[in-house]
């Protein structure tokens, strides 16, 4: 056995001690992700307050999307609501089927200024699981091509190696 096969069997079984124990590690890394994204979205209902707001009569203006095309989600329109004993009216997006005179959510920050509403939770599942898979094929890509890398060489070297050995054996063409 040549010290190139030792080489490239030591490489083989690191590259998959390295995919094993990047399992766990990137397991710890998308639970810390998840569990900082939750605590921030459940602090987010604390410092945001939530108002109830009237659609106004006035028409709203649809949203453009990208390359102006219509969105489908909601228009703004014009919502009225009371913060504090002050009444206030401003543009907000709102979903299509609000007409004038229903009640929906406002939600402002501690300057009464309007913010979206908060994020559901499962969004910092999503965060958690998307970091997880990230780093894992972070890992498992460059282990391989580290690995890649490694067997092109040492193929090189053995090869050359081979042709060195036939050609010094070889009698010589006449």
């Amino acid at each position: 056995m040549r010290p190139s096969d030792r080489l490239w069997s030591s490489l083989v079984i690191s590259a998959v001690a390295i995919g094993a124990l990047a399992v766990p590690v990137a397991a710890a890394v998308g639970t810390s992700v998840y569990a900082s994204g939750r605590a921030r979205i459940e602090q987010q209902p604390n410092v945001y307050s939530q108002w109830s707001g009237t659609v106004s009569a006035t028409p709203g203006v649809s949203v453009d999307g990208i390359f102006g095309a219509k969105a489908t989600t909601g228009s703004r329109k014009d919502v009225t609501w009371t913060m504090n004993g002050i009444s206030r009216t401003e543009p907000m997006t709102a979903h299509f089927d609000a007409r004038p005179g229903e009640t929906i959510t406002v939600w402002t920050d501690e300057a009464g200024d309007q913010v979206p509403p908060p994020p559901q939770t499962s969004i910092a599942a999503v965060d958690g699981i998307a970091a997880a898979i990230t780093l894992y094929s972070a890992t498992i890509l460059s282990t391989h091509v580290t690995l890649s890398a490694a067997g092109s060489l040492i193929r090189w070297y053995n090869d050359r190696a081979w042709e060195k050995e036939w050609s010094s054996k070889a009698p010589p063409l006449a």
